[in-house]
C-alpha cells in the first residue's frame, strides 16, 4: 500500500520566537511553509525574555509589525531607560547606568527602530496572529515531529497529533526551531558542547500593588545587599513585577520564595505585599552545537546554541539567525539563487552566536555573589550588559572583522549591515529596502552603467532594485553598494558593472572593493 504524505516547500519546527521569525520571514518573500508546534496556548507566566533589541525591531520594521509589538508591549520604550544597583529595592542606590538596552537608538539616528522592553510571551503572541494572517503559514499547533528522515532530495517526518494518531509529510527543507531541548538536532546527530552554571536560578513573577521603590522608575533594580543576591524589574506600570533569585532554582518552598522575594524589596517595604504566581527555575548555559546544518536541515535559535540572558541576547539572536535563513531559502525556492548559498547560514551565524555567548558569559561572571557592591567596579564590570550596540548593530559577516561589543561604528564594508539614515522624518533607507536585492547609487551615477547592471542581473533572474542617495550620503571610496534582503552589505565598489550577481546568490566568496 503506497505511503500517502502531507507535503510542504519547507516545514517548520516550533513555533517559539525563532521559528515564527522564520515563518515570518518566508511570508516577507511570498513563500508558505508549514509550523509544527506542540503548544496550543502561549504561558504569560514565565515572561522569560524581556528585551527585544534594536535589531529585532528593525527586523519587526520589515515585516510591518513593529507598531503591533509596540502597542502590546506594558512599558512603552520612552517610560524608563535606568537600571540601578541597589542594597534593596526600597533601600539606598549604589550606582545605576541610564539610556541602556539601545531604547533611544532611533532617537539617535542609528537605527530605523529603538528597542523595546516586552514580555516573550506577548512579542510570540504578536508574531502568531502575524504569521496566521499572512496567508503564507500552516500553523499546526497541538502537533509534534517525532521522526525525521532526510533523503538526497527531501525530508521525510512523522508527526503526532495531540490526539495520539500520527501522520507522515515530506518536504524540500526543514528548520529545527525547537529550542534547546530540540528533537530536530537529536534526530540528525548533532549535540551541543559548552559549559553550564553550578547551579540553577529562580525566576518568580509575583503582585506587588504597593511596591514603589523610592529610587524611582527603573527597568533592574539589581540587589546586592541580601543573602540571596537577585534582579526585580516591572512588567507593567501597575502591579506585575518579575525577579531572578541567584542560585534559588532549587528552592520549591513557596513561603521560603515569597521570603527571598521580600528580601530583595527590603525592611522599608516590610508592608508590601507580595503574591507569588509563578516560578521558573533555568540554569545559565553557554552552548553551541559542533554543527548548524545538513544539506536540507538546518538549526535555529537556541537548538544551535544557548546563552544566558544576561545582556538580553538570547531569542534576539535566533531572530537574527531566522531572517539569515529565511532570505536564503526563499531565494532557492525562487530559484535565482543556487542551493549552495545555504551553506553560508552556518559560516555566518556561528561566529555572531560564539560572540553574543562570550559576552553573556562575561555577563555572567559578574553577576549574583560575584558582583561586588563597589560602584566603580560595577560600572566597569556591567557596563557591557547594558551598552552593547556594538554587538547588536556592529556585527558583520565578514569572519575576519572583529566585534567591540560596547561600540557601534557604523561601516559600509561588506558583510556589515548598512549603516541607518532618515530619508525624511518617519521614512528611514531601510524602508526603501525590500525582499529583493538593492544597488543604492548616486544620484549622478551614469544611467548607462545603471542599465547595463540591471540587464545584468536580470539575464541571470536575480531580481535588483535601484535606490538613488544624496550625495552627502555616499561613501565616496565606493559610491555603489549592492544590499542583500536582511540589509548587510554584499559588494561595495566604484563601477557597478562589477557587482557580480553569483557573490550573493552561491556560496562564492569575492574579495571587497
Amino acid at each position: 500500500m503506497k505511503t500517502s504524505y502531507d507535503y510542504a516547500d519547507v516545514v517548520v519546527v516550533g513555533a517559539g520566537p525563532a521559528g515564527l521569525a522564520v515563518a515570518a520571514e518566508l511570508a516577507f518573500h511570498g513563500r508558505r511553509c508549514a509550523v509544527i508546534e506542540p503548544r496550543t496556548k502561549i504561558s504569560h507566566t514565565r515572561p522569560r525574555a524581556k528585551t527585544t533589541s534594536v535589531r529585532t525591531m528593525e527586523h519587526f520594521r520589515r515585516w510591518g509589525i513593529a507598531e503591533d509589538i509596540r502597542r502590546a508591549a506594558a512599558l512603552p520604550s520612552t517610560w524608563c531607560r535606568r537600571a540601578v544597583f541597589c542594597d534593596t529595592v526600597t533601600g539606598a542606590v549604589i550606582t545605576e547606568f541610564d539610556d541602556i538596552f539601545g531604547l533611544s537608538a532611533a532617537e539617535n539616528g542609528l537605527s530605523a527602530e529603538s528597542g523595546q522592553q516586552i514580555a516573550q510571551p506577548v512579542v510570540e503572541q504578536v508574531l502568531r496572529r502575524h504569521v496566521r494572517e499572512s496567508g503564507f503559514a500552516d500553523l499546526r499547533l497541538g502537533d509534534a515531529v517525532e521522526e525525521l528522515v532526510e533523503h538526497q532530495d527531501s525530508v521525510e517526518l512523522v508527526v503526532r497529533r495531540f490526539d495520539g494518531s500520527t501522520y507522515r509529510m515530506r518536504t524540500r527543507y526543514v528548520l529545527g526551531c525547537d529550542g534547546a531541548r530540540s528533537t530536530v538536532r537529536e534526530q540528525i546527530g548533532v549535540v551541543l558542547a559548552g559549559s553550564s552554571a553550578p547551579v540553577p536560578n529562580l525566576n518568580v513573577v509575583f503582585r506587588a500593588p504597593d511596591l514603589h521603590p523610592p529610587m524611582g522608575d527603573a527597568l533592574h533594580y539589581w540587589v546586592l545587599g541580601t543573602e540571596t543576591p537577585g534582579i526585580v524589574g516591572p512588567l507593567d506600570r501597575k502591579d506585575l513585577w518579575w525577579a531572578s533569585l541567584s542560585g534559588a532554582g532549587e528552592c520549591d518552598d513557596p513561603h521560603q520564595i515569597s521570603r527571598l522575594v521580600e528580601q530583595l524589596i527590603g525592611p522599608a517595604g516590610a508592608d508590601v505585599a507580595v503574591d507569588v504566581l509563578a516560578t521558573d527555575p533555568w540554569t545559565p548555559r553557554m552552548l553551541i552545537a559542533d554543527r548548524f546544518a545538513t544539506d536540507r536541515i538546518f538549526l535555529v535559535g537556541e537548538s544551535a546554541h544557548v546563552n544566558p540572558p544576561l545582556g538580553g541576547h538570547g531569542f534576539n539572536t535566533s531572530i537574527g539567525d531566522a531572517v539569515n535563513i529565511g532570505w536564503k531559502l526563499a531565494a532557492v525556492l525562487d530559484g535565482w539563487a543556487d542551493p549552495s548559498l545555504l551553506a553560508t547560514y552556518e559560516t555566518e551565524r556561528r561566529g555572531i552566536a560564539a560572540a553574543t555567548i562570550a559576552s553573556a558569559a562575561r555577563n555572567l561572571a559578574a553577576t549574583g555573589p560575584a558582583l561586588t557592591s563597589e560602584a566603580d567596579m560595577i560600572q566597569a564590570t556591567k557596563f557591557e550588559e547594558f551598552h552593547s550596540l556594538g554587538l547588536v548593530l556592529g556585527y558583520t559577516y565578514d569572519t575576519n572583522h572583529p566585534i567591540d561589543v560596547t561600540a557601534y561604528r557604523p561601516s559600509t564594508q561588506v558583510g556589515a549591515r548598512l549603516p541607518h539614515r532618515w530619508v525624511r522624518p518617519g521614512h528611514s533607507i531601510f524602508d526603501d529596502l525590500g525582499p529583493s536585492l538593492s544597488l543604492l547609487h548616486p544620484r549622478d551615477a551614469d544611467a548607462v552603467l545603471l542599465a547595463e547592471t540591471t540587464a545584468r542581473f536580470e539575464s541571470c533572474g536575480v531580481p535588483l532594485v535601484m535606490i538613488v542617495v544624496d550625495s552627502d550620503q555616499v561613501d565616496t571610496e565606493a559610491p555603489f553598494l549592492l544590499i542583500r534582503p536582511d540589509q548587510h552589505i554584499a559588494w561595495r565598489g566604484n563601477d557597478p558593472r562589477d557587482a557580480d550577481p553569483a557573490i550573493i546568490t552561491s556560496s562564492k566568496k569575492r574579495a571587497a572593493a
